[in-house]
């Protein structure tokens, strides 16, 4: 597998359009974003030899609403064709590289990892909670309560198996990662959770998806794609008080 550009600055308004070479794949994404992350984490396990074009989302570049009609990431581009968005992307993936398929080719089996995926998109919307702690510490009490309740669910979903998706990691797994990892970099922020850094989210409580998270942020697949916890907690705090963000933070 090779990434190239996984740690080049973010364009912005004004740059030029990067010209793309007849037959390679393109990922324009956002360093920082749990959405965009997931199809950079799809693309890194599925070993596609990938170019990234990372953005400034705040400013974007004027040229980006061709491929994304609203400038947000991510997008992917190949063969002339662009695809958006973080819930059809992977499918998609799966579709035009099947050697490295992650998702089943069982029907049924296909259907209810997309469904588990979708109740896990709990975690996704338990995030905000944690956004609101860091713009008003007297809120920790009753937002955490929210995120606690988040992993107990997602607990009971390991009951049977030490991955979502079954005895391996696969697609609920890859999608889900991102948006744990945001609630581990509020850890690193003094006031926004209880839930421990080291040894997140806490083996005593949750035992399952403490095992879980320490297999998912030491795969070498996401260790390629994803932000040291110091830089994403950094920026996951100016996003929520309204601070001027740098995407370029840590290059």
């Amino acid at each position: 597998m090779v990434l190239h550009g996984v740690h080049s600055k973010a364009l912005k308004n004004g740059d030029a359009e990067i010209p793309l070479e007849a037959g390679k794949f393109r990922v324009y994404n956002m360093r920082f974003c749990p959405w965009a992350e997931r199809a950079m984490i799809y693309i890194s396990v599925k070993g596609i030899d990938a170019e990234v074009i990372n953005l400034n989302v705040t400013d974007k570049p004027q040229w980006y609403f061709s491929k994304h009609y609203q400038g947000k990431a991510p997008a992917i581009e190949y063969n002339g064709k662009i695809v958006i968005e973080s819930a059809y992307i992977p499918e998609y993936l799966d579709d035009i590289f099947p050697e490295s398929r992650i998702l089943p080719t069982d029907p049924y089996e296909k259907v209810q990892q997309k469904l588990l995926t979708e109740r896990l998109t709990a975690v996704a919307m338990s995030v905000p909670s944690l956004f609101a702690v860091m713009r008003d510490k007297s809120l920790k009490t009753e937002k955490n309560q929210k995120v606690i309740e988040t992993l107990e669910m997602a607990e009971s979903l390991l009951a049977n198996s030490d991955f979502f998706a079954g005895k391996s990691a696969g697609y609920p797994d890859f999608l889900t990662f991102p948006f744990f990892e945001k609630m581990w970099w509020a850890t690193r922020i003094e006031g926004v959770t209880d839930l421990p850094e080291i040894g997140f989210p806490g083996v005593e409580k949750f035992p399952k998806l403490t095992k879980w998270f320490d297999y998912m942020i030491n795969l070498e697949a996401i260790q390629n794609v994803t932000q040291s916890i110091e830089h994403g907690s950094q920026f996951m705090n100016a996003y929520a008080t309204h601070s001027k963000l740098d995407y370029n933070l840590g290059l």
